[in-house]
This record gives C-alpha cells, structure tokens and sequence, in this order.
C-alpha cells in the first residue's frame, strides 16, 4: 500500500517546490515507484525507504536541513543496477532532474545531491547531515538479529546474478572493511544506540561466511 508513503511524498512536495500543486506531485511520485520497482528488488526498494524514513522520523531533530534530509533519504536508491558502481551517482542526478521537475532551488538541488554521495560509505561523511543521512542508511545493520538476517538474504537474493563464490567473496569484503572502520556509525547517537549490536551481526555473519556456510 503505497498510500501514506505517496501522502507523505505530496507533502514533501508542497514544502521543498515552486509551484504548490499536486499535479507535480503526482507525477513524479510515479516516477519514484517506477524507478523503486525496476529492476525487481529484494531490498533496495521501497520497503527500504519506508524504514529510512521511520528511522529518520525518530532522530528529526538533529538535522539541520530536515526537508534536504527527507528527500536525499527517498531518492538516495532510486537508481540500483546491482552489477554497476555508480548507483549513486547516477541516484543523484535523476534526484536533480525530479528537484527541478518541482522546481527547487539550484542550492537545494546541490545539498541533496552531496546528501545522495555520502550513500557510498566509501570515506567518512562530513559533519551534521551528511553523517546523518549516512548513519540512517546503514541503520539496518544495527537491528535485532532477525531483520538483520532477512536484510542480508535480500542482499543475497539482488546479487544472485554474480554466483555464489563471487557473491561471497565481494560480502566477505564489504563485511571486513566495515568492521574495520574505526566507528561504523558518524554521529554519537547511532554509534551509542547501534554500534554494538553492528558489530555483532557482522562478525556473526562474516564467521559464517568463513566456516563455509551459505547465508
């Protein structure tokens, strides 16, 4: 039922654009479901947005540009081709291209686009939102054991293109060089509420990687 998620996107809509009406709303929300549903998703879809948007509700208050905030979490994933690397770049600019169909500002469009990078987890994100946006994507990895475990067999399932060997190797790396962070989560508040159990479900997961065992 994507209802109170399309509720939510007009009211977005109707604080970020130019032009005040539902009919951009609409249109570009279409967009966003066409794009989440394609390819066929086990896990970057919208299901994903609607539990970064719950988690962003939760921590609202330490952003600095809420409305920025919002919308780089809606459309940090709405490009994902999981044998490509640049999904996010790629996320980024069709975020532009919806930003100016609403008629946002250049400046508003620039900051989400910045917000949509730091989605690589490649380098530590900047200071405030950036870290914000960051922490909240990766959120996922901090949950009880069980929606981890249903997490990780969707990553699987996405990426069931590569084989079992290349898929193992290439998680076994995303594992380990997470762990190896210094800090999985950028702000204080997730790496005081999330870290721990972060670290928990990785090792556990990459153990059973290494034992041989298939998710």
């Amino acid at each position: 039922n994507t209802d109170p998620l399309r509720h939510r996107w007009e009211a977005l809509c109707e604080r970020i654009g130019a032009f005040k009406n539902a009919h951009e709303s609409d249109l570009t929300f279409e967009m966003l479901t066409t794009m989440y549903g394609h390819p066929v998703r086990a896990y970057h879809n919208l299901d994903h947005i609607r539990q970064c948007l719950a988690i962003y509700d939760s921590v609202r208050g330490l952003a600095d540009g809420r409305d920025e905030v919002e919308f780089a979490l809606w459309l940090h994933d709405c490009v994902f081709f999981p044998e490509r690397s640049d999904n996010e770049e790629r996320s980024a600019d069709a975020a532009a291209m919806i930003a100016g169909l609403l008629g946002c500002s250049p400046e508003f469009t620039s900051r989400v686009k910045d917000l949509i990078a730091v989605t690589r987890h490649h380098e530590e994100p900047g200071r405030g939102d950036p870290a914000l946006v960051a922490d909240i994507d990766l959120s996922i990895l901090g949950q009880d054991w069980p929606v981890y475990d249903a997490y990780r067999r969707a990553i699987h399932d996405e990426y069931d293109w590569a084989g079992e060997d290349l898929f193992r190797q290439g998680r076994m790396a995303f594992l380990q060089r997470m762990l190896d962070k210094p800090r999985i989560y950028s702000t204080n508040f997730f790496q005081r509420q999330l870290e721990s159990k972060a670290r928990d479900n990785m090792d556990r997961e990459l153990m059973e990687w290494e034992r041989g065992g298939k998710r």
